[in-house]
Formats: structure tokens, sequence, C-alpha cells
């Protein structure tokens, strides 16, 4: 059991937010003065790879230290395994507090157990979210009956929203571009920033004016940056001007939003110039608008007794494709476009502020690095956790990367596996589209020294100096024969690696969601179902 000295933790996961668009990692629009203001006290880690291309699998990854390859965490129905220890796990056997705030129903709501070890865990999606109850001198009983209350609301709205999905009349009518507007704010299919953002200062807050007994591991994911685009019109005002009066550009966003489904699938007609323009332009408001709100979270996170005591992490989960090598979403392929993420890390105590990290690192090493910087790493019961598994975490310990560069990893590895879901959106497409696209085959790609290796269905496919070419244009596969040839051979000595870290019984039990048509409801509507 650890003292109430270690450091507090807090995991920011800014959902579906790439890299590049932060005005902090070189973008030309000022997209994120308050994150870059952060930034500045914190390490930048400028090539930061996550481990998977979408939710699910890449926050398994972050929750546990492990590829998708070893975690087998890939899919919406696939139950996290028991004997595979996650974060929050962890931390609470060590005698951390552990709370989430989640919009994302993937992530707490799903009966997935990636949620397993939190004490408190916090949804924001949905008709009737569930919130903290913040009251200084509230007993904790009150929040429990909050949770309780908010979601017995849920199960009653339950049937009235099974009526809808199972009527096709009633469902056609719901789903009128004059009619949508009127539920889709109130069903929050990806949450709500805002509020979130309050409850999380608030519930910060009020722990710190109770007095601190524990320390607390707090997990947040916000979900803004994902599609519907919808934001205050400030924010439309200043990136994309152009809507108020062009009624073309306009019916087209109205109609993007709609069709949640397409951030899934690969653009079978390319879109038009004014299309590319609105999407792209509508991202970087959204981008924006969150890093507008995370202000009061950070002014915070800078009160000094706070600042000098806590871990802070923030990162994405995956990018989005926005109209890049055929896709708009972040369904299938493993370009940077979806998996090079921001790493932004801000260490107790002012260590590596204003460090800049240019080599690739992987964002699951955000696992090993609470764990050694809260020293819980070594406090694991050796019957729990391997001695090599000790070894990884002070090896991986983000810290290292500017302390000792040498002796970085040579390699980081990133997989796309394909989402059973986009299987059934394009199982009726012709033969000529899936040839093009290729979307059975799962996609890997392997980092060594300014070069990317991606294979398609385990055969190399591309090669790109990702110094030279950020934006993957410009295959080299053909001229570098022999780097091809490395690099696959360091592949497949980590799928070997990997697939001989899976302990157990690796074979993930399925999730039920028949039982719960609410969150099918909400999963349909973000194009997940």
């Amino acid at each position: 059991m650890l003292s109430a000295g270690q450091p507090d933790v807090v995991l920011l996961v800014l959902d579906t937010l790439r890299a590049d668009r932060l005005s902090c990692y070189g973008y030309h629009r000022l997209t994120s003065p308050h994150i870059d203001r952060f930034a500045e006290s914190a390490a930048l880690y400028e090539q930061a790879v996550s481990p998977a291309q979408w939710t699910i699998p890449a926050h398994a990854s972050i929750f546990t230290g492990e590829y998708p390859t070893t975690h087998m965490t890939t899919q919406i129905y696939d139950r996290h395994r028991k004997d595979q220890l996650t974060l929050a796990e962890l931390l609470t056997r060590a005698g951390y507090q552990t709370a989430g705030f989640c919009n994302n129903p993937l992530l707490g709501v799903v009966d997935n157990d990636l949620d397993r070890g939190f004490e408190e865990m916090y949804n924001y999606g949905g008709a009737v979210p569930v919130r903290p109850s913040i009251n200084e001198s509230g007993p904790r009983w009150m929040s429990r009956l909050s949770q309780r209350v908010g979601r017995f609301l849920n199960h009653l709205t339950t049937p009235i929203q099974d009526v809808f999905a199972r009527n096709e009349t009633l469902l056609r009518i719901a789903l009128h571009p004059r009619i949508v507007p009127l539920w889709q704010g109130q069903v929050n299919f990806k949450g709500n920033t805002r509020q979130s953002l309050r409850d999380i200062v608030g519930y910060l807050q009020s722990r710190r004016a109770r007095g601190r007994e524990r320390p607390l591991f707090t997990f947040i994911n916000l979900m803004e940056t994902h599609l519907p685009y919808a934001m205050p019109q400030r924010f439309i005002r200043r990136f994309a001007p152009y809507l108020q009066d062009d009624r073309e550009a306009r019916d087209f966003i109205k109609g993007y939003n709609l069709e949640h489904y397409r951030w899934m699938v690969p653009l079978i007609e390319p879109l038009t110039d004014l299309q590319d323009r609105v999407i792209n332009d509508l991202y970087d408001a959204e981008v924006a608008y969150e890093d507008h709100l995370l202000r009061h979270l950070f002014d915070y996170l800078d009160e000094p007794d706070v600042r000098d005591n806590t871990l802070v992490i923030i990162t994405s989960d995956h990018g989005e494709g926005l109209n890049h090598h055929d896709f708009v979403g972040h369904s299938l392929v493993a370009y940077n476009d979806l998996v090079h993420v921001p790493l932004i890390v801000r260490y107790p105590e002012g260590r590596g502020a204003n460090e800049h990290v240019r080599k690739v690192v992987s964002s699951r090493r955000i696992f090993h690095t609470v764990l050694d910087q809260t020293g819980v790493g070594g406090a694991i019961d050796p019957d729990l956790w391997p001695e090599a598994r000790t070894d990884d975490v002070r090896r991986l310990n983000l810290a290292n990367a500017f302390v000792d560069p040498a002796l970085e990893p040579r390699h980081v590895f990133s997989e796309a596996y394909v989402p059973d879901t986009l299987i059934r959106l394009m199982s009726n497409i012709d033969q000529d589209v899936e040839d093009r696209f290729r979307w059975r085959e799962s996609r890997r790609a392997v980092y060594e020294d300014g070069f990317k290796l991606i294979t398609v269905g385990d055969e190399p496919d591309e090669l790109f100096d990702v110094r030279s070419d950020p934006g993957e244009l410009v295959n080299l596969l053909a001229q570098y024969p022999e780097m091809v040839l490395e690099l696959n051979g360091a592949l497949a000595e980590f799928l070997s690696a990997a697939e001989s870290r899976r302990s157990g019984d690796w074979t993930t039990a399925r999730v039920d969601l028949d039982e719960d048509e609410e969150l099918v409801e909400r999963l349909r509507g973000l194009g997940y179902l």
C-alpha cells in the first residue's frame, strides 16, 4: 500500500485528435493556445504513435501497456480478459483512488471490462448521463446514490428508444433531417465535453477541499473532435466563415453529420474541393473549441500545490482521415493521419519541462510511465506480476526518452485490426471496390530511424520516409529493398513476441449488446453499429 505522498495522476485522452492539427505540433492555424501554453511546462513527444487506429484497441493498449496482438481486445464485442491487469486495477490495488470521466460509450458503458479497477466511473453519453455528486461536505453514499438514480433513469428511457428502433415508420420520422436536431443533442451521442469538464474541475476542487486521503488517478475521455461536428457559431465564423453564405457547404455538413457511419467506410467516390474544405475547417473548429473548454482544467492543474505533485498526460487514442488517403474517418488504415497522436507529459516538480522528444515513441508506454512515476510498478505482488514486467516498467517509462535516449527501443509498431462493423457495412460492395481498398486485410506498421513500413495482410505494401514526407505521399518500397526486408523481419519478430506474451486462454469472451437497446442506439448513432 502506497502513502498519500505519491503523486496524483491525470490521464486526458482527447478522442479522435490528430497531432498535426495542434499549433504546438507546427500547425499553421492557431487551434490550441491553451494546450500550447500547457505544453511549455511539459515534455512534448513530437512523434508519438498509437498502437491502434481506433478506440477500443488503442485504449486497451494504454490501459495494459501491450500491443493489440497481445491483449486482443480489438472489437466492440470483445470482453477484456481477467488475467490482463489494467492500469486502474493496479493503481487501485496499490491504494490509489481511481475515477473515470468518459464521453465515449465504448469505455465504461459497453460491458467490455476496460473500466475494471475504477472505483468511480461517470459517463456523459445517453439521455441521462451518470455524473458525480459534487458536494464538499456530502458523504460518499450520496455520490453512489446519484449514480444509481442516473442508471435507473437510463433504464426508464430504454423502452421508448426501443419502440423507435424497432418501428420503421417511427424511425424514419425520427431520422428526418428536420427532426434529428430536436433530439440529437438530448441523446448526447458523443457525450458533453463542457459539462464533463465542469464536473471534473468541481470534483477535483471538492476532493482537494476535503483533504487528500489517498493519491488520485483521474482518467478523462473527451469526444469533441469526433463526428458529428457541432460547435458555437463563433468558432465556425473563425474557421469556416463562408458557411454563413454558402448553402451548398451548409447542406453538405448537415447531411454528413447525420450519416455517422461515414467516418468508418472508405471514400468510394472522392469528395469535391468544397466538401474537403468544409470537413477540414470544421474539424479545426472542433479542435479550437475543445481547447477553449480545457482552459479551466488547465488553470486548476497550474495551481502550485497541484502542479508540483501531479503527473499529467495528454494524448489521443487516434486521429482522423479527413479526406487523406481516400479516408475521412478512423477505421482501417495505419497512416499517420490515424496513428500519429499528440503526447504531452508534465512530470511532477517540473522535470522534463519544455523538452521536445523527436524520437518515435509508442503511446502504450503511458501505462509504464504511470506505474514507474508512482512507484506502483515495483510494489506489485510478484504472484500477479512477473519480474520481466517490472523491468519493462522501468525501461519503457517515457521519461527515459529525454533522460537517456540511447537506450530507447529501436522499433515502434502500430496495428490496424479491421473493425467487424466495417466488414458488415461493406459486405454488399462490388468486388472491384473490395480489391481497391482491401478492407478485409489487417494493416501493421513499423518505424525505425525515420522510415515507416506498412504491411497489408502481412505483405509489405508501402515504405515512407516520414521525416521528409510526413504526409506519406511517396511510396519508396521499390527503392529501398534492403530496408523493406529489415523492417519486415522486425515486424515478424514483433508478432512472435507479442503472441508469446498472451497469458492463459487469450480467446476473449463477447459482449452481449442485445440486452441494452439504449446502448445499441448510441453506438448506432456514432456509426459503430
